[in-house]
């Protein structure tokens, strides 16, 4: 249906007056529209040019000829649609006449370049009629959401067609409302009673997102308050998710003491000659980690037929370590990464709220790929 309201768009105008051809070619093969486009682009850069200009004169002629008689067709046709073919065929004569017109070369070849700028309007009037009937008949099956979706993308046409066609902006209003689905987004309950977490964030992350983000244009997310403050009668769906469980443990402390050593490191100097041998060290690691492990339950309801339409379980886990080191001995027996752990400070196991956001952040995107993906062509 969306195709509708982009007919009359010129393709990229043409792809207008790519390359620098004359356009004899493609009127060799039959390719008018492309011969004209062509031979102007040529006659812009040079406008003596002679083949260009024998290209322009025939190329025009032909193309003229083969848009009047597409109409013609159209014009006889039963086709319900054929206004749109008739106003599509116009308006690139005229848009043909337009690019003539601002370029000298070209109207030398063509002084008066023809323009159906009445006969377009009509058309488009006349198609937009079409559209808004058709949307109109559609809209009193409006209890039919698919029904309200067609009249919504009818009545974009008429208004892409002519743009104050009657009162089709109160009818795409009125479609839009009986079109669109109604989603709540409710609260998250706490995940946890073992532990003080604040979780609100993630669902408010995520309405952030729904408000913020165009998923669907027939398709709007809600908050509880903003259905109470915006007193709708009723909403379609209701998506639900809850933490199964949230779990810190898996906490794991260990140290271990091994003996390090590196050969070949000067020891000493003796009559200006350096003396090489092994260096040790004992070093004593120590690691540290906690890990937070849980399952996000989401459920979308149908509040009409009163039924869990889709549900998925989303599991998650984090987990957060530390190593540090001490030593005894020569310095240079350790590594790299040896020297980094023994630069490293003890530190205090993070909070479970620490825990908690990093553990839901992998959820927060596994949650909006799951809306996103089911509501997308909804």
């Amino acid at each position: 249906m969306k195709k509708y309201y982009h007919l009359l768009i010129i393709s990229g105008t043409i792809a207008l007056l790519s390359g620098c051809a004359s356009g004899k070619k493609a009127l060799q093969k039959g390719d008018y529209e492309k011969a004209v486009t062509q031979a102007i682009n040529r006659l812009r850069s040079n406008d003596g040019q002679k083949k260009a200009k024998a290209t322009l004169a025939n190329a025009y002629k032909y193309a003229l000829e083969s848009h009047l008689g597409n109409i013609k067709t159209a014009r006889a046709s039963n086709d319900i649609m054929k206004w749109e073919v008739i106003a599509r065929n116009y308006q690139y004569i005229n848009f043909l006449a337009d690019e003539i017109q601002r370029c000298p070369g070209c109207r030398q070849v063509v002084p008066k370049p023809s323009r159906y700028d009445a006969e377009l309007t009509d058309a488009k009037n006349k198609a937009a009629e079409v559209h808004y009937n058709l949307g109109v008949e559609a809209l009193r099956k409006k209890d039919q959401r698919i029904k309200a979706i067609e009249a919504h993308q009818h009545f974009q046409a008429a208004q892409a067609l002519a743009p104050r066609f009657k009162d089709v902006e109160e009818k795409l209003e009125e479609s839009l409302y009986f079109a669109t689905l109604r989603v709540v987004v409710e609260p998250i309950p706490s995940p946890s009673r073992m532990f003080e977490i604040r979780h609100e964030f993630f669902v408010n992350k995520i309405n952030e997102y729904l408000h913020n983000n165009m998923i669907n244009q027939y398709v709007r997310f809600f908050t509880p308050g903003e259905v109470n403050s915006q007193k709708l009668d009723y909403v379609d769906h209701i998506i639900t998710m809850e933490f199964d469980r949230f779990n810190l443990g898996n906490i794991y402390s260990n140290k271990t003491t091994t003996d390090v050593s590196r050969d070949s490191v000067v020891i000493a100097t003796r009559n200006n000659e350096k003396i090489y041998g092994t260096v040790k060290a004992k070093l004593t690691t120590n690691e540290k980690a906690i890990t937070g492990t849980g399952v996000l339950d989401f459920k979308v309801f149908d509040n009409g037929l009163k039924k869990v339409l889709t549900q998925e379980k989303f599991p998650s886990e984090y987990t957060w370590a530390i190593r540090w080191a001490s030593f005894n001995g020569d310095e240079r027996a350790l590594s790299d990464e040896e020297l980094k752990m023994v630069n490293t400070v003890e530190a205090s196991a993070p909070s479970p709220q620490f825990m908690f956001e990093e553990f839901t952040a992998p959820l927060y995107n596994q949650a909006i790929s799951k809306i996103r993906d089911y509501y997308r062509n909804y």
